[in-house]
């Protein structure tokens, strides 16, 4: 964690913005009070599409059938 005050950020504004991407937060100080935390910015996930798998997943025809006692009791 690294709090520098403003004017100073401003000058420096790329060593801080490289520190940023390397994992290091960042809080510039005015007026003796923390105002401004930088982050790094990661883009948003692209939406899911529905459906965009469809028929490629295929199940047995036993799937919902209830397991034999024997898978419950350890002797499988």
């Amino acid at each position: 964690m690294l709090n520098i005050p403003l004017q100073e950020a401003k000058d420096k504004l790329s060593e801080l913005i490289s520190l940023v991407e390397q994992g290091e937060e960042i809080f510039i100080i005015a007026d003796n009070k923390t105002k401004i935390k930088l982050v790094s910015f990661t883009e948003k996930p692209k939406k899911r599409v529905f459906g965009q798998h469809r028929d490629m997943v295929m199940m047995s025809e036993d799937f919902n059938n209830c397991l034999p006692d024997d898978f419950w009791l350890g002797n499988a």
